[in-house]
């Protein structure tokens, strides 16, 4: 996934209410920008971090600039947009990195409760697979959790998965790692442990558990390898 337009750096100040970020550019002018990610951001906002935006190119727009990118003073990389991971997830799909599927198709109503699936398709054997995307940038080390705060709706993605499975399809868990440090990815006990006790169910039900490894610079943000799921 490119950035269509070159991103912009800026040192962060302050990320509050969720969906806003005060940060400083290089001029040394103050602005505030758009947050797309509705997570804790633990170890991804901290006040001095350099960050990169993207400009909608809309004056008029409230926030004209959106925060995408951000790094530690380790000198790793995190892309804190959460709306990018269905973009690379697609990416990696049609590319066949995961394994082959065709009729690919993003958004589609499916389940008990007629939620929608960020990807469907139909593998190399025929079978309908359903793929939830979740973005991972929790990292402790090199070791990525998910959640970074307890998540309902995660847990709720995965009993429609379930359900998917036990009705005779193909159901999974892609996490895109938009962190560069991380290594493995485990459910989040320690965050939320109903999810991780989902996810043990969910596994004995048949969902299937993937998480992609994705190089993030200024310019782009390519998947590069598969990396285990604990």
């Amino acid at each position: 996934m490119k950035f269509l337009n070159p991103l912009r750096p800026a040192v962060l100040i302050k990320r509050y209410k969720r969906f806003l970020a005060d940060v400083q550019l290089p001029n040394g002018d103050v602005i505030t920008i758009h947050c797309p990610n509705t997570g804790a951001m633990t170890g991804c906002a901290r006040p001095g971090m350099k960050i990169w935006m993207s400009d909608s190119g809309n004056p008029k727009r409230k926030y004209r600039y959106t925060w995408e990118l951000a790094e530690t003073t380790e000198g790793d990389m995190i892309c804190v947009n959460t709306q990018r991971a269905n973009q690379i997830a697609g990416e990696l799909l049609q590319q066949g990195m995961l394994e082959p599927f065709t009729e690919l198709t993003a958004e589609q109503k499916y389940g008990y409760d007629n939620r929608r699936i960020d990807w469907q398709g139909i593998d190399a054997n025929g079978n309908l697979t359903f793929i939830e995307v979740k973005s991972v940038t929790l990292a402790v080390q090199q070791q990525g959790y998910f959640p970074d705060t307890v998540s309902e709706r995660a847990r709720q993605h995965l009993a429609s998965l379930q359900t998917m499975a036990s009705e005779g399809h193909r159901a999974m868990v892609l996490y895109v790692v938009l962190h560069s440090a991380i290594r493995q990815v485990s459910a989040a006990e320690h965050i939320d442990a109903k999810y991780a006790e989902a996810c043990i169910m969910a596994k004995q039900a048949g969902v299937e558990f993937n998480a992609i490894q994705c190089q993030i610079s200024a310019e782009e943000i390519k998947p590069s390898a598969m990396i285990c799921v604990k």
